[in-house]
């Protein structure tokens, strides 16, 4: 099932809160990893988020969520943010959220910018000055699955 971006920061706010800060940077860029890998393991046909990432200024970014964010102005998020969509995270894709976090959890925003910001990423691949452009799920998957593949 996919769920909208907000339904997945939510996850993290509401799991993961606990073990530190979460930032909005830091949400922005684990909901765009947690896409990345999910599609990269599942296939396009199968993406954990009912948008496409888009190569912003700053990184990779899914508008609606970026939208909510930034509609509650603050840089520290402490509790869920407004969701249109009421959805319920299903075990195994919990199960999924909660290994990357194991895995990028411990880096704070800036970090994770960093990573996704690197050359040779998708938003690198993508990314024009004020464009905004989608960032296209080969690309992504064509970038993520090496790591996989040196991983196992």
């Amino acid at each position: 099932m996919a769920y909208s971006p907000t339904t997945i920061a939510n996850y993290f706010i509401q799991e993961k809160a606990k073990f530190g800060k979460l930032t909005s940077m830091k949400l922005i860029k684990l909901v765009y990893i947690s896409y990345a890998w999910y599609i990269t393991l599942k296939g396009k046909q199968n993406p954990l988020t009912i948008e496409k990432a888009q190569a912003w200024k700053y990184g990779p970014v899914f508008p609606s969520l970026y939208k909510v964010i930034k509609s509650e102005g603050t840089i520290e998020v402490e509790k869920p943010l407004p969701n249109d969509k009421e959805e319920v995270i299903s075990s195994e894709d919990a199960e999924f959220l909660d290994k990357i976090w194991s895995l990028y959890g411990k880096y704070n925003g800036v970090e994770l910018s960093a990573m996704t910001h690197a050359e040779k990423t998708p938003w690198r691949e993508v990314y024009c000055r004020d464009c905004n452009s989608e960032i296209p799920d080969d690309l992504i998957i064509e970038h993520y699955s090496p790591k996989l593949k040196s991983a196992s």
